[in-house]
């Protein structure tokens, strides 16, 4: 198996062009964030900008891939089963993140909300149907699909629940209540 090399120079790029839209993302709205803002922040020019993201949108995704989507990739590509310790730990992966979203970009939450949770449903469908699918190889791949989309929607929509509602701590929460789902939903 042959691994791509990546040039160091590429990823202290990419990582200046990151930290500077998340520091400016603090400080400003998105839709007043500017390319030359990054790029006088980072010290590139716009050019090299431009040789690794598209747009500002571009970079606020890639950003996201590299943070909760990595972190929600790792927890759950180790797990081998959908069972509630996986759950437990991506329930708690997205809250960390809700959280530290909401306090780095007060003025950017609604906008950043949006996005990330359109991005994090999504990927975490995709990890839940191979996960299934690897325990249920010879059920009805659309129900299968939809059992995955039911999970992922309502991890996430549990998630943001109890970021707006609960005072205990996201482990205490949804430890309370895995076991009654575990047993008694998906049995």
């Amino acid at each position: 198996m042959t691994t791509t090399h990546v040039d160091p120079r590429i990823t202290r790029t990419k990582k200046l062009l990151m930290d500077a839209f998340r520091d400016i993302a603090k400080e400003k709205k998105l839709q007043t964030i500017t390319v030359k803002d990054i790029t006088e922040r980072a010290t590139v020019n716009r050019a090299t900008f431009y040789a690794h993201f598209y747009d500002k949108y571009d970079i606020m995704d890639y950003t996201l891939s590299e943070t909760i989507l990595k972190n929600l990739n790792d927890n759950l590509t180790l797990a081998s089963e959908l069972n509630e310790e996986t759950l437990c730990k991506t329930f708690i992966t997205i809250t960390s993140y809700i959280e530290e979203t909401h306090n780095e970009c007060k003025l950017n939450s609604a906008a950043y909300g949006e996005v990330v949770e359109k991005r994090v449903k999504e990927e975490l469908e995709d990890i839940f149907l191979t996960l299934i699918v690897q325990k249920h190889p010879n059920e009805d791949r659309e129900a299968l699909a939809t059992s995955a989309r039911f999970l992922s929607w309502g991890l996430y929509g549990t998630a943001k629940h109890w970021f707006h509602t609960s005072n205990t701590s996201a482990r205490t929460y949804i430890e309370k209540a895995l076991p009654l789902f575990m047993s008694q939903v998906l049995k």
